[in-house]
Parts: structure tokens; sequence; C-alpha cells
């Protein structure tokens, strides 16, 4: 009997088992994962806006409505965590307003609350968003406090008028004080010419937007907001929606600076 010779190991990748588990495992990890050009994407987020803005206020608060489409063109999820309106009037700062509430749908008759959210690969979010600092809790609590004044005085009146008087009811002047008062201290539509920055805070952070638009508020425009005020002492604005009060709706172009 010879020598015994032990056998030379054959090398893995000459056998065709281990390659078969290769395969079976990069077609498993392909079905899990999305589409290997989309990692080398970077990320990206495309940001445009209707030409026309929403200007308005509450009780002099001011108010703006923009239609706004965030989409993710890059290859990985990404997280918007706020949108904001950093705004201006010939060089003067107005301050920021970040967006509270969105409508679902264009159709939609109430608005939602805008939390942060994520966008995977090619999704939008195209939404009417509305922009606007929330009273501080002082300020909160004295408007609710006056607004039921004034509601509980205009009840009262009404309730007192003889059968068949349709005749409107104004509220006391002393009730109506507070708001003309808010208003005087809160209003800054004035005439001019504005420049809104649109920031689109994202995490990671590299891919947040921002971009410049500007609009003109003229003299008509401004007037027809103040003029809200003249319902108040019927409630209109204050304890019911009117419909002239959806504010002014103005061309928006890109800044150019």
């Amino acid at each position: 009997m010879g020598e015994y010779e032990p056998m030379t190991p054959v090398p893995v990748y000459f056998d065709w088992q281990f390659w078969s588990a290769i395969v079976a495992l990069f077609a498993l990890a392909r079905s899990q994962l999305p589409p290997i050009h989309l990692w080398f994407r970077p990320r990206r987020l495309d940001v445009e806006v209707h030409s026309r803005l929403q200007v308005t206020h509450a009780v002099g608060n001011p108010n703006v409505g923009m239609y706004v489409s965030i989409r993710n063109t890059g290859g990985r999820e990404l997280r918007i965590r706020a949108t904001t309106l950093v705004v201006a009037r010939e060089n003067t700062s107005l301050g920021t307003l970040p967006a509270q509430n969105y409508f679902e749908t264009p159709s939609s008759q109430y608005s939602v609350l805008f939390v942060p959210f994520s966008l995977k690969p090619g999704e939008t979010w195209a939404h009417g968003a509305n922009f606007l600092q929330l009273f501080d809790r002082a300020t909160e609590k004295q408007y609710r406090e006056s607004e039921s004044a004034l509601g509980s005085d205009i009840r009262q009146k009404l309730a007192a008028r003889g059968e068949g008087d349709k005749q409107a009811v104004a509220a006391e002047p002393h009730l109506v004080k507070p708001f003309l008062e808010l208003f005087e201290r809160l209003f800054v539509w004035l005439p001019g010419e504005y420049v809104v920055e649109l920031k689109v805070d994202a995490e990671p952070g590299a891919t947040s937007f921002s971009k410049k638009y500007r609009f003109t508020l003229y003299e008509s425009d401004s007037q027809e907001l103040k003029s809200q005020v003249e319902d108040y002492p019927y409630g209109g604005g204050l304890s019911y929606n009117v419909d002239r009060h959806a504010g002014a709706f103005v061309p928006l172009v890109q800044h150019s600076g």
C-alpha cells in the first residue's frame, strides 16, 4: 500500500454551491432594497410654489396662504421637519411665519395640523399651506375672553328684537375696543414691495431648501384688508367667518436677488 497523500482542497471560488448561495443571497437583498442606482443619487429636494399668494390676517395677525409642492428627487428617504416664510417689506423684516396647517385636498373645507413628515424617493407633498405666528398665551386668553363677551352681548340683543325684526345688531363699543387695539398692534400689510423667503427645513440638513420670491401690495389691497374691522362690531371675522375676509390674492414671482 502506497504512502497516504492528503487531498488538495478545492478553492471556494471553484465551488458551484458557493456561487449558488451568493446568487440567492443577492436576489434576496435586491428584493428588500431600492434599485442600486438610487444609492448613488444625492439627497435632494425640488420645491415649487403657485404663482399667486394669499395675503390676509386674523385681527391684524399676518397670515399667508401659499400652495407648496415638495418633491424628493434624490435616492434616499428625507424627513421634512418644518416649512417657514421669512417676510420683509422694503428691507424691513416683518418676522418669520411657520406653516401651521394645510389643506389635504383642493376641495377641503377644513385644514389639518402641519407636522413633520417623511418623503421616499419620488414622493411629493403638495398642498395649500397657511403660514402664521400663533398668538402667545396671554393674547390668546385675552382674545377668547373678549370674543365671549362680545358674542354674549350680540346674542342678548338678537333675542330682544321684536318679531320679524331682521336688523343686524352691534356689540357695545367697549366690547369691540379690544379687537381694534389688537388689530392696530399686529397689522403689517401696508402698501409696498415685499420679499418672502421660503425655507424647507429637512433632515439631513444638507438637503434643506431656501428660495426668495417677491410680491406687491397696492393701496387698494391694504385698504381692503383694513376694512375687515368694520365687521367686528357684528361678530364678523370673530365669532363667524366672512367671505370677503379671504384677503388679497397677489402675483408671486421669483426674486432676482
